[in-house]
């Protein structure tokens, strides 16, 4: 490769710092040499491939620049959002952007959106500028990409990190975390570590020592709201309080998970596997779930239950109905099953799902039953949903100024959700079928708007045990979400049982 080319490359690696200096949150300008030679490595792989593809040298250190400050900007919309940056399993959720634009679009800032268009249009103008190269050195650049591959590996494997993605980045910088991420995530190891993490989990042996019907609900965005200030109305959870004082064991749920990503903490409560032990596999679980596991769903069906999911949204987000199979759920119940349910907003009612969960109670059949169901009633974006004038006086007391829209929005869902639960809660107190139902929220809502104003911003969702037979009183335990399968089998076990996995503390817990 001769020295024009050289130039070129080397140029590039340094231009593309600048964008990825914006890069929310700011790394630290004392990098390792193993940071900065993996971007370069990076940028130089990038440049590499871009040039035998097009010929044109200045548009491939341009692509390489724009690269980074596409994902760059990408990364401080879902920053701001989610407080996590863009990690590399956001890049297979890329097609979910277009068949969904609804859950992803809207967080996008309008500013993000113009600079991404202009930088398309920058793009395009860059390469019909540039004069392509009369004879493409391909073989100097098959080696420089392979050598850039190569040593890009090498600085990813030996780079420490700890995947907790804020700080690797404040650490090392966004496009050196960015790629590590990529390329040891990608390894066959990731798959294998999590099959192990699986096999090894509290759910790979052991069966039912009794077998009431099981109903495991994953209420969306759900937390007690009523903690973030006095002036939320107490009664808008009087269902789910009663159910607290009637519970097995309720508390506070430590979840993976933050304003967003469901899928963590959905396969925390599905396996019981602590998403330390999942290594770069935790950020989207169902991505590596490749063939037969273990989970809650396969326990149960090991000891004779029919197992569904309930879900009204599309089969295929998150991957679920590929993962969910894996997982040993014989039935998934999904959108097509609402076509004609009402709606609470842009979504299917918490309410039309506790109908689909009795419905499919009152089934014939001869197993019991294991029913996990998602709601979706209360997905954001909330500030895309319509506030009647006056509409806030039901939910708290602090009017109905637009800084607390958002808040009236997530109440009113919120009130919703525990409708739906006083709906389950009379059905199963009129059941003569010993039935065990568990509750609990995913995460907290991306709300930091709204947490600003109080100044306290919720981390934990709730839970509870409930059951319509035998007494005894309620428990309080806080737990993490990979807790929670292994209490629902205690709720449900008889006293002294060996068939129950035991439980134990997540690593970060102190009791």
């Amino acid at each position: 490769m001769n020295a024009t080319l050289a130039l070129s490359f080397a140029a590039a690696a340094g231009l593309a710092f600048v964008p990825e200096a914006l890069a929310q949150p700011r790394a630290s300008l004392r990098r390792s040499p193993l940071a900065f030679t993996l971007h370069i490595a990076a940028i130089a792989f990038l440049c590499a491939c871009v040039l035998l593809i097009t010929g044109r040298v200045h548009f491939s250190a341009f692509v390489a620049i724009a690269l980074v400050a596409l994902l760059a900007g990408v990364s401080n919309a879902k920053y701001a959002s989610l407080r996590e940056p863009f990690v590399f399993t956001d890049l297979s959720l890329f097609s979910q952007l277009f068949a969904h634009p609804r859950l992803y679009l809207p967080f996008l800032s309008v500013g993000t959106v113009v600079a991404i268009v202009l930088g398309i249009v920058v793009v395009v103008a860059a390469f019909v500028a540039d004069t392509p190269l009369a004879h493409r050195p391909i073989a100097a650049l098959l080696l420089a990409a392979c050598a850039s591959m190569a040593a890009a590996y090498a600085c990813a494997a030996r780079l420490p990190l700890s995947l907790r993605a804020v700080e690797d980045q404040q650490r090392h910088g966004f496009f050196a975390v960015f790629i590590a991420y990529l390329l040891n995530g990608m390894r066959p190891a990731t798959a294998r570590q999590l099959r192990t993490a699986l096999a090894n989990g509290p759910f790979a042996t052991g069966t039912p020592g009794t077998t009431p019907d099981v109903i495991l609900i994953q209420s969306e965005s759900f937390f007690d709201a009523r903690r973030l200030s006095i002036s939320i109305n107490p009664s808008i959870l009087r269902n789910f309080d009663l159910a607290g004082r009637e519970s097995i064991q309720h508390g506070e749920l430590t979840v993976p998970a933050w304003g967003a990503n469901t899928m963590r903490t959905e396969f925390a409560v599905l396996t019981g596997v602590d998403d330390a032990q999942l290594g770069y596999a935790r950020f989207y679980p169902y991505a590596f779930v490749r063939r037969a596991c273990a989970s809650l769903a396969s326990w149960f069906k090991q000891g004779g239950y029919q197992t569904l999911a309930i879900h009204p949204y599309y089969a295929d987000f998150f991957g679920r109905e590929r993962a969910f199979k894996h997982l040993q759920i014989d039935r998934f119940v999904d959108i097509k099953a609402f076509a004609d349910a009402p709606r609470a907003g842009p979504y299917v009612a918490d309410m039309a799902v506790a109908d689909a969960i009795v419905e499919a109670l009152d089934e014939p059949r001869d197993k019991p039953a294991f029913i996990f169901s998602m709601t979706m009633e209360n997905h954001g974006p909330l500030h895309l949903e319509t506030v009647r004038p006056g509409e806030a006086a039901a939910f708290h007391s602090l009017g109905d100024d637009e800084q607390w829209r958002d808040l009236t929005a997530y109440l009113r869902h919120l009130a919703n959700a525990d409708a739906m639960l006083g709906r389950l809660l009379d059905a199963l107190r009129a059941r003569r079928r010993d039935t065990v139902l568990c509750f609990y929220g995913d995460h907290v809502p991306a709300l930091s708007h709204v947490y600003a104003q109080f100044d306290h911003e919720p981390a934990h969702s709730n839970y509870f045990i409930w059951r319509n037979y035998g007494e005894a009183p309620a428990t309080r335990a806080d737990l993490y979400a990979g807790q929670l399968g292994v209490a629902l089998l205690e709720a449900l076990a008889p006293a002294g049982s060996r068939e129950t996995p035991t439980r134990t503390l997540h690593p970060t817990e102190e009791r």
